[in-house]
């Protein structure tokens, strides 16, 4: 696609992974210290991918009526207004709904740029243009997770930083022309694509599924999780930018390999090693530097498994059907992520020693289950 286009989608990107990366840990650790139960405070969290649920089958009619450029500038509205509220009201009913609007704008935002770069991108570099893509997103959402501490500072501080990087998102977006996705050739209704997307390729979804969950369980739980065993939010906050740092550093070159040698044979491998690292990671809980080293390993082999997903359910599906597989891939990626706050928080009331078998458990099931599915052929 258009080196300029891509490199302004690529900055929107980067801003939507900052907010989200910044806003999860923060909230949740604002909740922790008014005393609120953990099962609460990962209720409260879910609310932000339950925005995204509901504006997936929305947004979908949308592109294909308005085109990429309104959808992602409704979305960046939507989320500076809800970010600016957040402050104004700290309350856990209004943070709830404002935690939802920031779903449904962040999701209009990643979703117009997210099926803008996979509709215009060509398939034979469709590795390398998503690990790009991927790579903003966690630079962004590495970014995020150190902006909470300013939280410390002034309350307002880390919400009014969110709402300059959102004003810069909308004015580099009018940078771009209008574009909408390609057209169907044979006209079917939502159902009807929905049905074909699923049929032939419903399995490529599920990396999305378990993506969310890593990422929202990490930002969500983990800070709970390191405050009950005496480590500060500081160190948290090192953990979970470790993991996305390390991800940064191997997107590009798994992006490539995934080109090479395939997307879908890259993500079994990269699976099976996350797997094996939370394994490991049950028996380091009371070791600082040795979860950092194996946090490290894990954002390595799993923070590429988001865009590998994508790329590999990109080059499954005709170009027409792209919209509404990026749609079901949102949904998913939110159901992973309202999953992963609620099963965390029940999960954290076990013995810490079994507080990373849950992600252990994940992982292991959809590496098994990428060996096993096969793509069905799609004629539209």
């Amino acid at each position: 696609m258009q080196r300029f286009r891509f490199s302004i989608l690529l900055l929107v990107v980067f801003i939507s992974g900052l907010i989200q990366g910044a806003l999860i840990p923060l909230l949740s650790t604002l909740i922790e210290r008014d005393g609120n139960p953990a099962w609460l405070n990962g209720l409260n969290a879910t609310m932000l991918y339950l925005g995204v649920i509901v504006s997936a089958p929305l947004l979908e009619r949308f592109v294909r009526k308005y085109g990429f450029r309104p959808t992602i500038v409704l979305g960046i509205i939507l989320t500076a207004l809800a970010t600016f509220f957040l402050p104004l009201w700290p309350s856990l009913l209004m943070w709830a709904l404002m935690r939802f609007v920031i779903g449904f704008g962040d999701s209009a935002l990643h979703y117009g740029s997210q099926v803008w770069v996979t509709s215009a991108s060509d398939k034979r570099s469709l590795g390398r243009a998503m690990a790009y893509y991927g790579m903003a997103f966690s630079l962004g959402f590495a970014v995020g997770p150190l902006i909470a501490p300013l939280v410390d500072l002034h309350f307002w501080l880390p919400f009014l930083v969110l709402i300059v990087f959102c004003l810069a998102s909308l004015f580099l977006i009018f940078k771009v022309d209008n574009e909408y996705p390609e057209a169907e050739k044979v006209k079917t209704d939502s159902k009807g694509r929905i049905r074909l997307v699923l049929i032939g390729g419903g399995y490529t979804l599920l990396p999305a599924f378990t993506y969310g969950f890593l990422e929202a369980s990490l930002n969500a739980n983990l800070p709970i999780f390191t405050v009950r065993n005496d480590i500060g939010l500081t160190q948290t906050s090192t953990l979970i930018t470790t993991f996305i740092v390390a991800s940064i550093i191997v997107q590009l070159p798994l992006g490539r390999l995934a080109d090479h040698f395939g997307k879908k044979r890259i993500l079994q491998i990269v699976l099976t090693l996350g797997t094996l690292v939370f394994a490991v990671a049950n028996l380091a809980v009371d070791h600082y530097v040795w979860l950092l080293v194996l946090f490290a390993l894990a954002g390595a082999g799993l923070g590429s498994t988001y865009s590998l997903g994508l790329a590999h359910m990109t080059e499954v599906l005709p170009r027409s059907l792209l919209p509404t597989g990026n749609m079901l891939y949102s949904i998913s990626f939110s159901v992973g992520s309202i999953s992963g706050p609620m099963i965390g928080a029940f999960w954290i009331a076990l013995p810490k020693e079994v507080y990373f078998l849950m992600y252990t458990l994940i992982l292991g099931i959809l590496a098994i289950s990428l060996f096993t599915a096969k793509a069905k052929p799609i004629d539209v």
